[in-house]
């Protein structure tokens, strides 16, 4: 989001190039720490509220359909909402940045490079499923239970879902 500064690095961008120097950097950035402080308490605050807010009526009310269904009591089906992925930018070869690298969607870092028909389409939440629930997303074959759980779980959450949201299941290893 808009709210994500590094403070240093806007110090830097909005140094003239011909001022920046270390001493000069440095001196400027002793003097946005408590800036920086002021920020770190601004985004924990934000987070608590996020947090808060991402429990709502949906949330409960869709966790307590799919816990039901199993007779299950402890919320072992649960949802989490996944994080904001930062994206890259390009810089200055003076600006002394890490470069970024032009990749495909399968490798790990830099700027991802698709192909006709490809899309990033994120997840607006996912839904947390144990693994003596389902064996294996990836073919109905490598499932214990052939996807019989795991497709009256899809059927639950796309009766409940709200409207226009898309969701991704992951298993985790219940102990």
């Amino acid at each position: 989001m808009w709210y994500k500064i590094d403070f240093k690095k806007l110090v830097m961008q909005l140094l003239p190039p011909i001022m920046r120097s270390k001493l000069l950097l440095a001196i400027l950035w002793v003097m946005i720490v408590p800036l920086q402080y002021l920020y770190a308490r601004f985004i924990g605050l934000k987070q608590a509220v996020d947090d808060r807010l991402n429990i709502t009526g949906n949330v409960q009310y869709l966790e307590k359909a799919l816990n039901d269904i199993f007779f299950l009591d402890d919320l072992q089906i649960h949802i989490e909402t996944p994080e904001e992925e930062r994206v890259p930018s390009f810089y200055f070869g003076n600006e002394n940045q890490r470069a970024n690298i032009m990749r495909t969607t399968s490798e790990e870092e830099g700027f991802v490079l698709r192909k006709n028909g490809e899309s990033g389409i994120k997840v607006n939440f996912k839904v947390m499923v144990p693994t003596f629930l389902c064996t294996s997303l990836e073919s109905k074959d490598n499932d214990e239970y052939h996807w019989r759980y795991l497709m009256t779980i899809r059927n639950i959450i796309k009766i409940y879902k709200p409207a226009g949201r898309t969701f991704s299941i992951e298993l985790y290893d219940y102990e």
